[in-house]
């Protein structure tokens, strides 16, 4: 009986002891990024890309938003501000064998953007971004089509917190936050930015605010 206590006691004291090293580490990284380390948030965040570009979809989730999801690039990122571009393409599924249209790249486009916000915003470990950008760019398709920008959206964590995520479609969502268009013309989401872009060859696209 004397030997299970002892034992039982034993295994609490280091199940203890491993959560408060895990807590202090994480409180550690998370002090790190808070203070400005560039490299500590360039490698969380290529983390999190990574994990989002492999991981399952949910189900039910259509292939195109899938698709979007996971072609998420870094454009530009401190430790206050993220900004990340995704390509959208047209909502095709098979239902009974044949192929059907459940949307333009521009429908899959809002539905990504805010899907990226919520996981830019959230879902980034020891990363707490005061706002972030997502711009939506259309798949190219044929000889000679070009890719241009369909739609650029900023949110701030306060305006974010009071979406309604759960209950609200993508375009009511998107239309509380700052969001642009291209309508019919063309859309130039550097102009006012979050965050400038990066040059292509830096590394992981961390760069100085604007």
């Amino acid at each position: 009986m004397g030997w299970g206590i002892l034992a039982i006691v034993t295994f609490g004291v280091i199940l203890g002891f491993i959560v408060l090293q895990a807590t202090m580490a994480s409180r550690h990284w998370d002090q790190v990024i808070a203070d400005g380390d560039e490299d500590a948030l360039g490698e969380a965040l290529d983390e999190a890309l990574d994990r989002w570009r492999g991981a399952r979809p949910p189900k039910g989730t259509p292939p195109a938003d899938t698709l979007a999801v996971q072609s998420v690039t870094l454009v530009a990122a401190d430790r206050d501000r993220c900004r990340v571009s995704v390509v959208a393409g047209t909502d095709v599924r098979v239902v009974k064998n044949e192929r059907l249209d459940f949307g333009d790249p521009l429908d899959v486009g809002r539905r990504a953007a805010v899907a990226m916000a919520e996981r830019l915003l959230y879902e980034i470990p020891h990363v707490r971004f005061d706002a972030v950008q997502v711009d939506v760019y259309v798949a190219a398709t044929g000889e000679g089509a070009a890719t241009h920008c369909l739609l650029t959206t900023q949110v701030d964590r306060q305006t974010a917190y009071a979406s309604e995520w759960d209950n609200a479609e993508p375009p009511a969502i998107l239309g509380g936050w700052e969001t642009r268009e291209a309508g019919d013309g063309d859309l130039d989401p550097d102009a006012g930015a979050l965050i400038d872009a990066q040059p292509a060859d830096t590394a992981r696209g961390v760069g100085e605010p604007v």
